[in-house]
């Protein structure tokens, strides 16, 4: 590091290090946020095929939202070095877990690829390998989910020796790392979840990988086939997908453990964890071309550019609560700001502004033109918090005059939804693929019908404009408006009152904080809402919006 720090932040103390470089805590020092730092090994630092590579893989990786995925916040390079700034994340590597507690048992270890599959699947939608999948790269936090970090960090053609135990045939050839790679690390990991070890050991890493025998006897006999699957020689062999691979593991899994496979499965995992973390922390590998990844915080690469793409869903809270104009002033770096709206002109009296002086009504009237305009626009939508609340939701919208937007997403919950499917809503009705057919059922309940419900709440103008108009505080700092509205009065707005009675029940909150990017033309580009406290029994909702103006043709699928 030769005692190089990146500018904005102070280091608390180091967590770990390995061949690729040496991770610190680190406090962004204008909103007291706490993340990881990767200092990059001076070798990396000055591989320009490297670092090229992974300045063209930044910007998506920045753009990566999943429960799966640890954030990527930034990518820092200056004379003295390059850093990747990351999200820190309470948990414990997988690879700690397996060498305190040893084989997870088969329903943590379905747990575990579940995730992992999540993970990939929505970072190969982006076109984004990770390369470099192994048991120190997956990180258990506090709920029991499995999350991703470290992607595209090992140099092209060097993927194989980072993680021998889990490196494809054809990497060992010299191909380059792919979806199907992936798919085959996460395999191998799944096997040593549930037998203590890899599949192959020993010498001779690259001949095993193409010729010894798939040993799947040693793993249950329900979950073989997943293995014979996931660790075919042939790439064109294995799981077209990591969609693909999770609805087969959700098969394989409620066939053999029931439909509470997946909860019973999360639990044990969240209790190695636990225990694993309360252990003493076990020596480290013998070097091996090993990424050396911290055993404790891990973090996920970063995202291209300024901080200012990540500042929104992972400091918001800190804007909301404390001003946070400095890290407001980051937000706004690639956007023309707003003009401010012009209040009507009336001779009746003006309703009282909230605290912060920021008339809504204005504002509001301009959100309404904007998007009345451009009835149509991309998103992603997440949320996250205590009380079974994480939703994810990707895809387009149309504005409908009269009536609910009509969605087609790709979307996922927990319990029996947690897998990613395609869904298409329209009015009331929501429409999930299953296999080569549609299913249609009524919004609400439980299940995919609930998840496809909150993601048309929260993602909806109405949900912003709705915060904007409730807000007894309001203030505004370029393109950003952020607040405070009472929960119950959001509960009892038409549509997503529900939403926010739930959201205040659960965790007791009075208040709901929120932030609200907007472009030059006042559509709304970020957003972030949270119910309860930064720290403890929270529920936070995020998203984005692009392309405005398309106008996507949801139909019913038939």
């Amino acid at each position: 590091m030769n005692g190089w720090t990146v500018p904005g932040f102070t280091h608390e103390r180091e967590l770990g290090g390995g061949t690729s470089g040496r991770v610190v805590l680190a406090v962004d020092d204008p909103t007291g946020t706490k993340v990881a730092i990767k200092y990059l090994d001076g070798a990396l630092a000055a591989d320009e095929a490297f670092l090229t590579r992974f300045r063209a893989a930044a910007r998506p990786l920045s753009q990566l939202e999943d429960p799966n995925v640890v954030d990527f916040y930034d990518f820092v390079e200056s004379a003295d070095g390059a850093a990747i700034v990351m999200q820190r994340v309470d948990g414990v590597s997988l690879r700690r877990v397996l060498a305190a507690q040893g084989p997870t048992g088969p329903l943590a270890a379905l747990s575990m690829l579940g995730g992992t599959l999540l993970g990939l699947a929505a970072a190969h939608e982006r076109d984004i390998v990770h390369g470099s999948m192994r048991p120190a790269n997956v990180l258990v936090d506090g709920e029991g989910n499995a999350r991703l970090t470290d992607f595209a960090t090992a140099p092209a053609g060097t993927e194989a020796q980072h993680g021998p135990q889990y490196a494809a045939a054809e990497l060992w050839d010299g191909a380059p790392a792919t979806p199907a790679t992936d798919l085959y690390a996460a395999t191998a990991i799944f096997y040593e979840c549930l037998t203590g070890h890899p599949p192959y050991t020993g010498r001779n890493m690259a001949r095993q990988h193409r010729e010894a025998p798939i040993p799947a006897d040693e793993v249950p006999g329900p979950l073989r086939e997943l293995i014979h699957h996931g660790l075919a020689k042939e790439p064109d062999k294995r799981p077209k997908s990591a969609a693909d691979y999770l609805a087969a593991l959700e098969e394989a899994a409620v066939s053999a453990y029931g439909p509470s496979w997946e909860a019973q499965g999360r639990g044990r995992l969240t209790e190695l964890a636990t225990q694993a973390a309360q252990q003493p922390e076990p020596p480290k590998p013998k070097p091996s071309r090993s990424s050396g990844r911290n055993p404790i915080v891990a973090g996920a690469q970063g995202g291209g550019g300024s901080r200012a793409r990540w500042i929104l869903a992972a400091v918001a809270v800190l804007v909301v609560a404390a001003g946070g104009a400095g890290a407001m002033t980051l937000l706004n770096n690639d956007d023309k700001q707003p003009p401010e709206p012009t209040p009507a002109q009336s001779s009746t009296p003006q309703p009282t502004l909230p605290a912060g002086g920021v008339d809504p009504a204005p504002l509001i009237a301009r959100i309404d033109q904007a998007t009345a305009k451009a009835p149509g626009a991309a998103f992603s939508y997440r949320q996250t918090g205590c009380c079974g609340f994480p939703v994810t939701g990707r895809g387009t919208f149309g504005l409908v005059q009269g009536a609910s937007p009509s969605y087609t997403m790709k979307m996922a919950g927990t319990g029996s939804a947690r897998k990613a499917v395609q869904a298409v809503v329209v009015q009331d009705r929501l429409y999930v693929r299953a296999g080569k057919k549609w299913r249609p059922t009524q919004l609400g309940g439980r299940g995919y019908p609930a998840v496809a419900d909150q993601v048309r709440q929260g993602s909806s103008v109405a949900n912003l404009t709705t915060l904007l108009r409730s807000a007894t505080r309001l203030t505004r700092s370029g393109s950003i408006y952020q607040g405070e509205a009472p929960a119950a009065k959001l509960a009892q707005s038409p549509g997503i009152g529900p939403m926010y009675a739930r959201m205040s029940q659960e965790t007791g909150a009075q208040q709901i904080a929120f932030a609200i990017k907007f472009d030059a033309g006042f559509r709304p580009v970020k957003f972030w809402v949270r119910a309860g406290p930064e720290k403890g029994r929270n529920q936070t909702q995020r998203g984005s919006y692009s392309q405005w103006g398309r106008k996507p043709a949801v139909k019913v699928p038939r």
